[in-house]
């Protein structure tokens, strides 16, 4: 069997903030899922076109490229338009959902949400992909 079907999916995780990137893939990796990260907008694109990814969950302040730009970037890559983009962010504006939106997100999830609600999120978005 191999490794992917043995997960429920492929995450990458863009956050500039080393304790959460690795507690989100230490928790989705736990259930079920195959999770990398990156720490900047510019190594998630280098990432994503590595390890082509179901999902990728893109905090929103980062700096250099703020998530809005990383979503933009990689919605122009040939080899990544089938990605589902999240962003992500301690802080939810109605402006920044927009953003989001526009940019080409599916969803967007607030850091603060129950972690319970973030795997529901994904494996919702992951059950989508599969039909």
């Amino acid at each position: 069997m191999k490794e992917e079907e043995k997960t429920k999916g492929i995450i990458l995780v863009i956050d500039d903030h080393p304790f959460f990137a690795t507690n989100m893939k230490y928790k989705l990796a736990k259930h079920g899922y195959k999770v990398f990260a990156a720490e900047n907008g510019i190594q998630g694109i280098i990432r994503a076109k590595h390890v082509h990814p179901d999902i990728i969950l893109i905090d929103y302040i980062m700096p250099a490229m703020d998530g809005i730009e990383t979503c933009k970037k990689i919605r122009s890559e040939e080899d990544l338009k089938d990605c589902d983009l999240i962003i992500y962010t301690s802080e939810a504006y109605s402006n920044i959902v927009s953003q989001a939106v526009q940019a080409g997100a599916k969803d967007f999830i607030t850091k603060t949400a129950p972690f319970e609600k973030i795997v529901e999120k994904l494996d919702n978005l992951m059950a989508k992909r599969k039909k």
